[in-house]
């Protein structure tokens, strides 16, 4: 049954107001989707509401399939934490779990509750620095954040554990209870993927929903999320025939499609690739390969699903096994007695302890024991085992059970504290003698193919033979073999015999057996339906090292509203209290990135995967400190003829030698022109000089793949990053993070070794990753075991070193040759907590683009730690004309409108034998707004100056601005740039090129660019004897940007840079010098979509 409640929230912690009125504003889209035109006669009362919602059958079963997936994902994840648990407990016995951080330092809360507590957002970071000379960053608003608690007394995993945040205002603002220890995240990779799935599952269906065979339809199913997105919405069973070379086909990129099944099956020896949860499976020709999703729809292969139901039937043996040891005993008259008459005081110890054993003989013995359920009880165990004459009754839950002379009865309870009885363990009566003789042999070629290649044949021929042999030898032979474990193959037995020269390698539970020619191996199937070669064999053979972060460490996801400056924490166990203070959270900082893909007398690379993957940004989100990754997409551009500054035209080549570092095309065109008047066109800035772009009030970058025709041929550019812009040979790996990291005004080994080289926790500079999407932990050591020494320059007999952690050899930060742990799970190399400090630093103290304010600008005031409108410094290399100045003489009213007139910006400049004793402005009003007049006095003499009806006097050594804002003169010690964006993180169209002020080289339009989020400005009021750009739109209308009527550099042109709201569709640009037409450019616009995303997340 449908449950349903409708309220407006009016404060989302005290009080859910039920609403009595219905929007009569119908959205008639929804209303048909829901079936909801029947509902138009305008209900007034939430009951008529109700009764017309109880009565429409398609909005009932639609809410209660929305609440049943819920339910069913929750369920689901619990189960795969449970058998997660269950996993780490059966290592942690075979000792093989490890703990990273075991450090033991006073409480940093106060209260009569005492532990430590860490934070993560990017990474780890300590709420209370302990270690000398350590730098780590700070909490960054308004981003989900993981708070890590270890209490310095052992708290039960079943007990309740609470935290709460506090406002500034000391206002309760959210609270909710920790997970327990044994849900902290785990190290990426490491926590095994359970599902319901099982092999038979896998089977190949008779008939399909939907086939695809056409081979443009599978290109396209290749290259479009959309489209195998709208199939998947629409069938469940879905079949490709892959007939095309070397395809990818990408699950990563669906939405979560629950019980989905894909069948590709690959023709014409044709090889293909399929990706998902960051893997890549090669497929092999003549293959049909059945991809399934679960129930929460995640994606899994057969050979998964074998081995969680796998790992599922053996963790649920061994956990109902019986313990071989307990935490308590009662074996006494008295201790018997006492629990059997004191249920509190028994249900205490059940509460206490996880493992119980009652054993009663004569004369001590009691008749009754009440188990009752309770989630407090989730997990444990209670062994009853009786000697004694008399009969003892056990009522657990609901039930009851008698236990007789000579009985064990074993006692466990669920997750949620439900108990059952199992039988205690029963000695195998499973025969592992190899067979007198065999129900079949296969050896022929065509037979072991088979059972290889469709375990679903072999599985039929195991259940119809009890004994089977499989002997291979040259020209009879496979290489893989999978024995599924199964219940109905108890009693089985395969015997597998070579005598070929090649290996083959049989898989069975979580292990493989590789027969070498002379090899014979026999193996059992039990009375569980696990394949064993002998008994007693593990079932879990796992025995890598479990590194975990932190022991004891309960832990809690905050959302991200809730993490803001002031805030303070409670955590509160039993009536005990500790409280964290003085938290410092710093700026909710911005990094807008774009990306373009550039050729310059050739295609370009198509091979800028940050671009093209939305994943690959997410990622990079998870390893700075910043609030928000604006990521711009930029179309390709092929630029088919180059123009330089310098006039030089280019059609084939250049005549200049090119490299990865080198190249004119790579520093004029794709740095200069196109990185750099990408960014300036978002800050409205519509000229520049060439050669030169400091001007980087927000963290803006645009980043490039690029390369061109030289003299000598074609060369790709890359590994070069700084001033708002990256030239990348590779968007994945190192070279991302270490050339945004120059970007972020961070050099080379920066800090040395105690900068950039990872440290264990007892050291500074000690951090993990996390990622707050998959809840993992990504270490600061290499993955794979190497026992190597880590030093920042190998070169040098006499560096510093790091010593290993566990064999694992410590990493890098990205400034100083960093390494990934593993790319399958983050593609960026994770920083230093001294570099994440830095980097932050940058961050804090770049703007941000705001919509809300006034200036079209923010940035973080640490002293208030709040966000402040802001106004950015003028552009450099702006040019001022210079007042005429008559030693002596005043300089006019009429004299600085006359200038004002034609030019944006003057100056007035006194120095001795030049000096004006009084300054009149003219009055601010519309036609000088905007303007600037900088006055800079270095002469002996003060000045005079008339502004705003008012005098004031300039000293000597003093410079500063007036700046109109159309009503007033407003002084300034700096020039700002009061240009605010009409609109900002709109679809643009970035003009760009470069014009001479002076006429005598060739001015030139280069193609339009497209991008997917840009800053648009208002058109000028042009004075049409200087430079000016002219846009006409679709409609006819024409849009005029003024241009700077001076040569920045004396032999070389300005460039422009200017953005169009993409929805005006422009359709033709012009350039005018002196009144005089000398370029003009058609824009040709593509259809081409052009995502954006924030943080890994596309925006629609």
């Amino acid at each position: 049954m449908l449950a349903l409640t409708i309220c407006i929230c009016q404060n989302r912690h005290e009080v859910m107001i039920p609403t009595t009125q219905l929007n009569k504003e119908n959205d008639t889209h929804s209303s048909h989707l829901l079936g909801l035109n029947d509902l138009n006669n305008n209900p007034n009362t939430l009951f008529d509401f109700w009764q017309s919602l109880i009565d429409n059958l398609v909005i009932s079963r639609l809410f209660d399939t929305q609440i049943n997936n819920h339910a069913l994902i929750k369920k689901m994840t619990d189960e795969q934490g449970g058998y997660n648990k269950l996993l780490s407990e059966y290592k942690e016995k075979l000792g093989k779990v490890f703990y990273y951080n075991t450090n033991n330092y006073p409480s940093d809360i106060q209260g009569d509750l005492k532990g430590n507590v860490f934070y993560a957002q990017h990474s780890i970071i300590p709420a209370i620095n302990r270690i000398d000379d350590d730098i780590q960053p700070h909490l960054v608003s308004g981003r989900k954040t993981l708070v890590i608690f270890k209490p310095h007394e052992k708290i039960k995993e079943n007990e309740q554990l609470n935290i709460k945040v506090y406002n500034e205002d000391n206002e309760k603002i959210y609270s909710t209870y920790l997970l327990p220890p044994s849900k902290l995240p785990k190290i990426a990779g490491t926590e095994q993927r359970f599902t319901r799935l099982t092999p038979d599952d896998f089977t190949i269906p008779k008939s399909f929903d939907f086939t695809i065979n056409a081979s443009k339809k599978i290109k396209e199913l290749t290259e479009s999320t959309n489209y195998l997105n709208q199939l998947m919405t629409e069938n469940d069973i879905i079949r490709v025939d892959i007939d095309a070379e070397n395809l990818s086909i990408n699950l990563d990129s669906l939405k979560k499609r629950p019980n989905k099944k894909l069948i590709l099956n690959l023709v014409d020896n044709i090889d293909a690739n399929i990706k998902y949860r960051n893997n890549s499976i090669p497929l092999s020709a003549q293959q049909s390969f059945v991809m399934i999703s679960d129930e929460t729809g995640r994606w899994f292969t057969r050979d998964e699903s074998r081995l969680s139901f796998h790992y599922q039937q053996a963790l649920n043996i061994d956990k109902y096994k019986t313990p071989e040891t307990f935490d308590v005993e009662f074996t006494t008259n008295d201790d018997i007695n006492h629990i059997s008459k004191n249920p509190k005081l028994f249900q205490d110890i059940i509460k206490k302890n996880d493992t119980i054993k009652i054993a009663t003989r004569d004369y001590h013995w009691a008749k009754d024991f009440i188990i009752p359920n309770s989630k407090q009880y989730a997990n444990k165990k209670i062994l009853f085992t009786s000697q004694a004459y008399f009969n003892s009754d056990v009522t657990y839950g609901d039930n009851e059970v008698r236990i007789t002379t000579g009985e064990t009865k074993l006692f466990i309870s669920d997750d949620e504290g439900v108990w059952s009885i199992y039988s205690p363990d029963t000695q195998s009566t499973v025969n592992y003698a190899l067979p007198q003789s065999f129900d079949i042999k296969i050896n022929k070629n065509k037979e072991l193919q088979k059972i290889s290649k469709d375990i679903c044949y072999f599985n039929e021929v195991i259940n119809n033979n009890d004994n089977i042999h499989i002997a291979t030898r040259n020209a009879n032979w496979a290489r893989h073999f999978t024995l599924e474990t199964h219940p109905n193959f108890k009693n089985k037995k395969i015997y597998f015999s070579s005598e070929a020269d090649y290996d083959s390698h049989v898989f069975y539970g979580d292990q493989k057996i590789t027969i070498r020619k002379g090899d014979s191996q026999l193996f059992v199937c039990d009375e569980f339906g696990f394949w064993r070669t002998y008994e007693g064999e593990p079932l879990i053979n796992d025995d890598s090292d479990e590194i975990r972060y932190i022991e004891n460490g309960w832990s809690v996801a905050i959302p991200a509203e809730y993490i803001k400056p002031k805030i303070r924490l409670e955590f509160d166990y039993h009536g005990k209290q500790g409280t964290l203070s003085d938290i410092y959270v710093g700026a909710p900082t911005e990094l807008l990135l774009h990306t373009i893909d550039i050729g310059m007398l050739t295609p370009y690379r198509g091979e800028l995967a940050f671009q093209k993957n939305a994943e690959l940004q997410r990622q990079y989100f998870q390893q700075i400190p910043i609030n928000r990754l604006i990521v711009s997409h930029y179309a390709p551009i092929h630029l088919k003829e180059i123009v330089l500054p310098s006039g030089k035209h280019l059609t084939h080549r250049s005549d200049d030698d090119g490299g990865g570092h080198n190249g004119d095309m790579r520093e004029q065109i794709s740095k200069d022109l196109i990185s750099d008047g990408i960014n300036l066109a978002n800050y409205g800035v519509h000229s520049s000089a060439t050669k030169e772009n400091n001007y980087l009030p927000t963290a803006q970058i645009t980043i490039h793949n690029s390369r061109g025709i030289y003299k000598n041929g074609l060369q790709e550019h890359g590994w070069s990053g700084g001033a708002g812009k990256a030239t990348l040979y590779n968007s994945v790996d190192n070279e991302f993070s270490h050339e945004l990291g120059h970007n972020y005004k961070i050099g080379h080994y920066f800090k040395g070794f105690k900068g950039g080289v990872h440290a264990t926790p007892d050291k500074p500079n000690s951090t993990w990753g996390w990622d707050a999407d998959n809840n993992f932990f990504i270490p600061n050591f290499e993955k794979k075991k190497t026992n190597k020494y880590t030093v920042l320059d190998a070169r040098d007999p006499n560096a510093e070193k790091a010593e290993p952690y566990m064999q694992h050899a410590m990493l890098k930060d990205a400034m100083s040759g960093g390494e990934l742990y593993d790319k399958a799970y983050n593609a960026y190399t994770l920083h230093t907590p001294t570099t994440a400090q830095a980097i932050q630093h940058f961050f804090e103290n770049s703007a941000i683009f705001s919509k809300t304010s006034s200036t079209g600008y923010q940035k973080w005031d640490p002293n208030t730690q709040t966000m402040q409108e802001y106004l950015p410094p003028h552009a450099k290399n702006i040019s001022f004309v210079d007042v005429p100045i008559v030693d002596n003489q005043d300089v006019t009213e009429t004299t600085l409108s006359a200038l004002l007139n034609k030019n944006h910006h003057i100056k007035i400049e006194s120095y001795n034998s030049h000096y004006p004793p009084n300054i009149y402005l003219p009055q601010a009003d519309h036609s000088n707004k905007n303007k600037v007049i900088e006055i800079d006095c270095t002469s002996q003499w003060s000045i005079k100056l008339h502004v705003n009806g008012n005098k004031q006097i300039i000293s000597h050594n003093t410079k500063v601005y007036y700046i109109s804002n159309g009503d007033s003169w407003e002084p300034s010690s700096e020039l700002t740039f009061i240009q605010k964006p009409v609109k900002q993180g709109v679809p643009v169209v970035t003009l760009v090129g470069f014009y001479d002020p002076q006429n005598q080289l060739k001015s030139y339009i280069y193609p339009a660019l497209e991008g997917s989020y840009g800053m648009v400005y208002n058109n000028d009021t042009i004075d049409t004897t200087k430079p000016y750009l002219a846009v006409t739109l679709r409609n006819g209308e024409v849009k005029q940007y003024q241009l700077d009527q001076h040569r920045f550099i004396s032999q070389l042109m300005n460039k422009f840079h200017i953005n169009i709201e993409r929805r005006l569709e422009p359709v033709k640009a012009e350039l005018y010098v002196k009144g005089q037409r000398v370029s003009s450019q058609h824009i040709e616009l593509t259809d081409q979509p052009l995502p954006t995303t924030i943080n890994g997340i596309i925006q629609s």
